[in-house]
């Protein structure tokens, strides 16, 4: 069954004649190195994303290496660079390197190939900018959670005294690189069982358990668990299947506004934006913490995300009959009179938008572009 599954989705990147590409290599759990591919393709009336590989790399993890496994697994299938159109990564060395990285292999193939940092990574990047100030509590917050998980007598016992002092949980999360996005919520729960885990660091060598009766500490992990929340849920609104890059930019733009206006609305005393934190004692006291780290996360985005603004270029492909929009691409123009234009406007509003381009095979070269 595998074999078959790997067989037609072969046969409909050799039909379709263009494809886009996401590589990544991580390492399992007996430390070998793996390299994994997702594929985004046209097929009938959609586009369509596939898982397309996962191969191990027998040598060093080397942006050569890389680019040797790729291409002799597109050997295999009879597919070629020339049929890549686009090609997303992340910035390790191994991939952005300008003489030997995975990249510049790709593109002395195909000089033409669209290639992009993804977005993903680059807002996870983001998500770690922080004073030291704060570094220091996540670190120290992280040391309490795993200390308890990480231990199942003591995981066991936690869970005990929580249901005897009637707490709203029982458990705390466990806290790893591999599951950042959980971060936030990793902070909420231990924020609102600090009283319960102060409790049981009585009897019990919890670290930095001196910490849980700081109020100003507490004020800051607060505010961690409020601004790592806002960053989960823009990361979680840009996955999914029919999310591309013009709606991704938009949510980035959207939540750089945001960010911007919750530095000022901090500035004038208000901190309505973070609800735990502001109802912290001391936390009044940490303002000019909380406007640093806002202030890190603004610039930060605006080093990621450069060419944010950029993304106004690509208005026709959102709303091709806007006549603001950049007409001098539009070959559609030229067919306004045309009976099919009604037929298209109504096409336009009923459809997906990349299953509009797809339908106007009137315009294939308008319609390429646009795919």
């Amino acid at each position: 069954m595998s074999e078959d599954i790997e067989q037609q989705l072969a046969e409909k990147l050799r039909v379709c004649g263009r494809f886009a590409l996401q590589i990544d290599e991580s390492t399992d759990i007996n430390g070998a190195a793996q390299l994994l591919a997702n594929v985004r393709y046209v097929d009938g009336d959609s586009i369509k994303e596939n898982f397309f590989f996962c191969t191990k790399m027998e040598r060093h993890r080397t942006g050569e290496e890389i680019f040797r496994v790729t291409n002799d697994y597109l050997k295999e299938n009879d597919l070629t660079w020339n049929m890549c159109v686009s090609l997303c990564t992340d910035g390790a060395a191994c991939m952005t390197g300008r003489v030997k990285g995975f990249i510049a292999k790709v593109t002395a193939q195909n000089p033409h190939i669209v290639t992009n940092h993804c977005i993903l990574h680059r807002e996870a990047l983001v998500a770690k900018t922080m004073p030291p100030e704060l570094t220091e509590v996540l670190d120290q917050a992280v040391q309490m959670v795993n200390y308890i998980k990480s231990r199942p007598l003591k995981s066991c016992l936690f869970s005990q005294l929580c249901a005897e002092m009637e707490a709203d949980h029982t458990s705390l999360i466990l806290h790893t690189e591999v599951r950042w996005l959980s971060r936030g919520k990793v902070m909420s729960r231990l924020y609102e069982l600090r009283e319960e885990l102060l409790e049981f660091s009585r009897k019990h060598a919890v670290p930095h358990k001196d910490k849980l009766a700081d109020q100003r500490w507490c004020a800051r992990l607060a505010y961690l668990a409020d601004i790592f929340r806002h960053l989960h849920e823009l990361n979680a609104k840009l996955q999914g299947r029919n999310e591309n890059i013009l709606s991704s930019t938009d949510k980035i733009r959207g939540f750089m506004g945001k960010l911007h206006l919750w530095h000022k609305t901090l500035e004038q005393g208000s901190m309505e934006m973070f609800p735990l934190a502001s109802a912290a004692p001391q936390a009044a006291r940490e303002r000019p913490l909380y406007a640093e780290h806002l202030q890190r996360l603004k610039e930060r985005f605006v080093r990621y995300f450069p060419r944010v603004a950029d993304i106004k270029e690509y208005d026709w492909i959102r709303d091709p009959f806007n006549q603001g929009s950049s007409t001098e691409k539009l070959t559609m123009k030229e067919s306004a009179q045309s009976s099919a234009w009604t037929a298209h406007k109504l096409k336009f509003n009923e459809l997906p938008l990349d299953q509009f381009w797809l339908a106007v095979s009137e315009y294939p070269n308008i319609a390429h572009l646009a795919i």
